[in-house]
């Protein structure tokens, strides 16, 4: 089944929407539990993952490193403006860790199990990958 480009896209910036309204919200509003950190680096494992899933070809995995972890030092920065937050330099580190390791599975996916993302009739005779999904 071909899933749209659109809801794709919609997924990933539905994750980077919701990350960066639990980063910004007071932090009487936010209650994730006692691992932080741990909280930190799932929610840009799936940022990055969902990223990987929308622009599909891992030409654009290392941009998309750079954007996501830019993206989630911004938001640490910007929690230094919000009465009762602070910025952390752990959070940025487990929010990278998330980042990298998102990527590092899409990418192991797309190399080592193309069959998650690549169809019988996209192959040609000889075997190869002849269109990806989009």
């Amino acid at each position: 089944m071909k899933i749209p480009k659109i809801v794709k896209a919609s997924l990933f910036f539905y994750v980077a929407f919701g990350i960066a309204i639990l980063s910004l919200l007071p932090p009487k509003q936010v209650e994730l539990g006692s691992s932080d950190k741990l909280s930190h680096f799932i929610a840009y494992f799936i940022l990055m993952l969902s990223f990987g899933i929308w622009r599909e070809k891992n030409k654009h995995l290392f941009v998309g490193i750079l954007l996501m972890v830019a993206y989630g030092i911004l938001l640490e920065f910007l929690q230094g403006l919000v009465p009762g937050r602070v910025p952390s330099f752990l959070d940025a580190i487990a929010n990278t860790g998330g980042v990298v390791l998102g990527a590092c599975l899409f990418y192991f996916l797309t190399k080592h199990r193309p069959s998650l993302f690549i169809t019988r009739e996209m192959r040609n005779d000889r075997g190869a990958v002849t269109k990806i999904i989009s």
